[in-house]
């Protein structure tokens, strides 16, 4: 993995500021999604030829905040293995200031880009995203750029501090059909430090546990285990059956429309198109526009039809910057997946995620064929799914992460939302602390 460095070119205002004093808040040994935090992970941000992503940091104290940023690019190079290259960059944050920048042209300093045109009217032009107080030089990702963003607070001499006074979100527009967009939004995953955050230099220790007030660790220690309520893959939204663009009733013989079968002549499957109270199915009933998903030679998504679809997107929490081929390897987490449906039965598969995994479901078990997935409407046999994601190995760090829903209705119109996932316990105690994930920064 290479690192790229960039120079933070400050503003005029930052270069000579007075950095007042940092200090540091109490914290709670979670990962949070709302307070401000010493750790900001973003565990996707793609800027690809159909999507790109918007990041959004805020400073929630009143006093000036540095902070220091990675990027991690996971897309494939040209043999097909994952680049795993570190670009990093740091920003100045005056009080209480927000900033943005999109991830594919990223943020230059410029101190006479505006809003403002003749008229006192405010446009939404490129140059208008730039304006404000610039954070200092935000590099631009390359094209196909798919992987995460991590900023860690810092003091002036770029030294780890507790001050947890950094808030970010993330928005993703994605290119839909007829050149419409869409977009989804998730808040940055922020771990809290303590007033011993970066006694050990470039080396952050996780290793505050969650069931004490008392100081024993630098940061939060990463969660147990992530729980994610979604739907089974091949589903339909019920919001999009009941409006009638999903999947319906006819008769393969005349092309009638049924309104008599099962939930009034709408379905996911040949056999909602029986009767209502017949459980014999007759040949010539079919269930037309039923959820489907279209696969390209590589087996990623480039269709669905009435279907919903869960992503999820998972980094490992311990992160070597400075040797980051040996990060790969060296950190990478094992995580078993238990599921269960409605009727609490219950199935499990396991993946292996290394710096940066994205994934729909289906594509743990049944890649080239979601029908066949354990995590399919056919298998699991109801929608709602409850799955519960634990490093397998006892010994082995935590994982975050951001879960996805991709829904579609009969004309393969698509639509997405991104959400944060529930975490409980923490890896140093479950390990009896034994278990210390840590982020090692690069040389400075």
């Amino acid at each position: 993995m290479r690192t790229v460095k960039w120079s933070a070119l400050l503003s005029g205002f930052c270069a000579f500021a007075l950095v007042m004093g940092v200090f540091t808040s109490s914290a709670h040994a979670i990962v949070t999604t709302e307070r401000g935090s010493s750790i900001l992970a973003f565990p996707k941000v793609l800027a690809t030829a159909t999507q790109d992503t918007i990041i959004q940091i805020a400073n929630t104290s009143n006093n000036m905040v540095h902070a220091r940023c990675f990027y991690v690019n996971a897309a494939p190079d040209s043999f097909g293995e994952p680049q795993w290259q570190v670009t990093d960059f740091q920003i100045w944050l005056t009080k209480q200031q927000p900033t943005s920048w999109q991830a594919s042209s990223g943020r230059f300093v410029n101190l006479n880009d505006s809003c403002e045109i003749e008229g006192g009217i405010y446009q939404p032009t490129p140059e208008c995203a730039g304006a404000g107080l610039d954070p200092g030089a935000i590099p631009p990702l390359p094209e196909g750029f798919t992987g995460e963003l991590k900023c860690i607070e810092v003091d002036i001499s770029n030294n780890p501090i507790g001050g947890n006074h950094l808030k970010g979100e993330a928005t993703i527009k994605s290119a839909g059909l007829g050149g419409a967009y869409d977009t989804a939004k998730y808040n940055a995953l922020g771990i809290l430090g303590t007033e011993i955050a970066g006694e050990t230099g470039n080396e952050l220790l996780l290793n505050q546990p969650s069931d004490t007030e008392d100081v024993i660790g630098q940061y939060n220690a990463c969660p147990n285990r992530l729980i994610v309520n979604h739907v089974s893959e091949l589903s339909t939204d019920p919001t999009v059956l009941h409006a009638g663009r999903g999947g319906t009733c006819s008769n393969a013989a005349n092309g009638v429309t049924s309104t008599i079968a099962r939930n009034a002549g709408t379905c996911m499957s040949h056999a909602d198109c029986c009767d209502a109270g017949d459980d014999a199915c007759v040949a010539q009933e079919n269930c037309d526009n039923a959820p489907a998903v279209g696969l390209d030679g590589d087996g990623n998504v480039i269709s669905t039809v009435s279907a919903n679809l869960t992503e999820l997107t998972l980094i490992p929490c311990s992160q070597d910057f400075e040797n980051p081929f040996t990060s790969v390897s060296e950190n990478a987490v094992t995580v078993q997946f238990l599921s269960y449906n409605e009727f609490e039965q219950s199935l499990s598969f396991s993946t292996t995620v290394e710096c940066w995994k994205k994934f729909f479901m289906f594509q743990l078990d049944a890649p080239n064929d979601p029908t066949r997935s354990q995590f399919s409407f056919s298998v699991l046999g109801s929608q709602g799914v409850k799955t519960v994601i634990t490093p397998a190995d006892a010994q082995a760090g935590g994982v975050l992460g951001v879960a996805g829903i991709l829904r579609s209705d009969s004309d393969g119109t698509q639509a997405r939302t991104l959400m944060n996932i529930h975490m409980e316990g923490d890896r140093w105690s479950e390990s009896g602390g034994e278990v210390v994930d840590r982020i090692i920064l690069s040389g400075q």
